[in-house]
């Protein structure tokens, strides 16, 4: 007979859960351009509008990684 798996998911997990990083993307001209990785996304956020909105800077994107330590 079947059984169930009780085990709770934060108990399979291997890794523990970091918070993500965030950086912006941005192009100017041809070059594109990188922020610094951060775990502060409303500094990045607000980097955003204002890239977005300006003359110089396109393609403006938020980028997310996971950190993961084990």
């Amino acid at each position: 007979m079947a059984r169930a798996d009780t085990t709770v998911a934060t108990e399979r997990d291997t890794a523990p859960a970091q918070p993500d990083e965030w950086r912006l993307r941005y192009m100017v001209g041809d070059l594109t351009h990188y922020t610094e990785w951060t775990t502060d996304f409303p500094t990045v956020e607000n980097y955003y509008e204002q890239y977005r909105r300006g003359d110089y800077a396109h393609d403006v994107v938020i980028e997310r990684r996971a950190v993961i330590e084990g």
